[in-house]
């Protein structure tokens, strides 16, 4: 996604000697495997799960020695992992199949954070289902990344074409292009761009455009470059970050306590508060039928590739998806 653009391995130039990693443990101590986890862009609450699972030793339990490492605003999605700088990259199912389609053929998933697809339609008073899309302005960033693949579905499943709406590309201002009236409805995410909207007291139709039972879009999850971490460390970052999630759900709290060391700016009531809903939001999404999991759904990136390639942003589905951790 363009992964919340505003808004998982480090040995360097060792590559593959990651797996194992750097140095030599002391005599009868087994070496933790050293892997450095890509975390996308500005240090955010959505990130909690790493942060807390670093701050409470989470990692360390499971016998890895994580780094995490937040990207640069100009950085490629993938420039890091494929150059060696990260093993493992927290970005969205959907541009992992397009980066494998597009060149990147080793690029698979190994976990999926986020169950439910977090991109959504907000509409404006005209605008309450995605029907009423038709002859509307509607707002994207760009004709890229996940929040066009969310304007394509919406089209889709609501049976238009992009010549049935007037497509604007507003970048990253869908928040003022909605509530100043400049377009009818965006594309936005739930745990980000709809939390914004409701602050600004403009009230939006939030309107779902994948299918929860049958996706054909896939939010974000952990990639690897496939042969470059074993299955059994993959397990354990998973297992790790699981146990994190599990801990935000039960105690929301912890979560902006870890985040608080690498925001400084939640220590500011206003800035926690607003940091507390985006946590609501984007903790919903982690649960599959009422439980956080981290299943990768082979049959979701099936489809998904699929309709891809019927909107025509990959030519063809890549062959591998998925790196199975069992």
């Amino acid at each position: 996604m363009n992964l919340n653009r505003r808004l998982f391995l480090a040995g360097s130039a060792l590559g593959g000697a990651a797996l194992a990693g750097c140095g030599k443990a002391a005599p009868g101590v087994a070496e933790k495997p050293k892997v450095t986890v890509g975390l996308t862009y500005i240090p955010n609450v959505q990130f909690s799960p790493f942060y807390l699972a670093e701050s409470e030793g989470l990692f360390r339990d499971q016998g890895v020695d994580v780094q995490l490492r937040h990207h640069g605003t100009q950085e490629g999605l993938f420039t890091a992992l494929e150059a060696g700088e990260e093993q493992v990259v927290f970005a969205s199912g959907d541009e992992a199949v397009v980066a494998a389609a597009g060149g990147l053929s080793t690029l698979r998933t190994c976990a999926t954070c986020y169950q439910s697809y977090p991109g959504v339609v907000l509409g404006g008073p005209q605008v309450a289902a995605l029907a009423d899309l038709k002859g509307r302005r509607f707002g994207v960033p760009g004709r890229n990344g996940s929040t066009w693949f969310t304007a394509l579905a919406a089209l889709a499943a609501a049976g238009l074409s992009e010549s049935d709406v007037e497509i604007v590309e507003v970048g990253w201002t869908q928040v003022s292009a909605l509530t100043s009236g400049q377009v009818d409805a965006v594309v936005g995410f739930k745990n980000n761009d709809a939390v914004q909207v409701a602050a600004a007291g403009f009230t939006a139709n939030e309107i779902p455009v994948v299918d929860a039972a049958t996706p054909n879009l896939v939010g974000p999850g952990l990639m690897v470059l496939d042969g470059k971490v074993d299955a059994a460390t993959l397990g354990r970052i998973v297992a790790a970050v699981k146990a994190a999630e599990e801990a935000i759900v039960a105690n929301p709290e912890k979560a902006l306590a870890a985040t608080e060391k690498h925001v400084p700016t939640l220590a500011e009531p206003e800035q926690r508060a607003t940091a507390s809903t985006v946590l609501e939001a984007t903790s919903a999404l982690w649960k599959r039928d009422g439980k956080v999991s981290l299943e990768a759904d082979e049959a979701a990136f099936n489809r998904m590739a699929g309709f891809l390639a019927e909107r025509g942003i990959i030519q063809s589905a890549p062959q591998e998806l998925l790196v199975k951790l069992n």
